[in-house]
């Protein structure tokens, strides 16, 4: 029970969402309220990221198990994960490509820079041990509001404690579902947030 209980978190805090909650939150922040951004236009453009950044990456990896590239969705072994990085890599660079042509989705479109140098690294990681692709996506994220209330300097102290709390949350399902060592989980997060939080002060 506990472990089918790790299973459906892991799939809700997966790291192909990860993007589109960032997004999601974004319009919440004052930055985005008071800019005058067409509700359609909003929704168009979140529409593109999850498409972008979940539908297809799932739809390249349902067709790699059927083509028996990869046994099950979960890739639990390390050679698993290739094709389907490079593959999501590659999505995530379409998606920072088009957004940067969007002066007011600047913080996404870094966002998604990151998240593709995020994959790359976690793919040369993927060589060495079975490091966390949950636990670096969700430590992006926090990096990446972290990094936005210092460059903005806004307090986002409520996002980013909320942030927090669903990395811990994510990180116990990935230990309960027995697919992560504690030193894959760890390194993992803080590999995103050290890497998200330079990209977005640096930029």
């Amino acid at each position: 029970m506990e472990k089918s209980f790790a299973r459906v978190l892991s799939v809700l805090f997966h790291p192909l969402l990860v993007p589109t909650y960032f997004l999601l939150i974004l319009y919440r922040l004052p930055l985005y309220a008071f800019l005058s951004i067409p509700v359609k236009f909003k929704s168009m453009t979140l529409l593109f990221v999850f498409v972008m950044t979940f539908v297809l990456p799932v739809l390249v990896a349902v067709g790699m198990m059927f083509l028996k590239l990869i046994k099950s969705m979960e890739m639990r072994q390390r050679h698993e994960r290739i094709l389907p990085m490079i593959a999501i890599a590659i999505f995530f660079y379409i998606t920072f490509y088009s957004l940067e042509k969007l002066a007011v989705f600047q913080p996404a479109a870094i966002f998604m820079l990151g998240s593709t140098v995020l994959v790359l690294l976690g793919l040369i990681f993927n060589y060495f041990y079975k490091i966390s692709q949950h636990m670096i996506a969700w430590g992006g994220f926090t990096g990446a509001f972290i990094a936005l209330s210092m460059a903005l300097h806004m307090p986002l102290y409520f996002w980013i404690f909320g942030v927090i709390l669903a990395s811990g949350i994510t990180g116990y399902a990935r230990l309960k579902s027995e697919s992560h060592t504690p030193f894959e989980i760890y390194s993992g997060y803080l590999l995103g947030v050290l890497v998200m939080t330079t990209l977005f002060l640096t930029l």
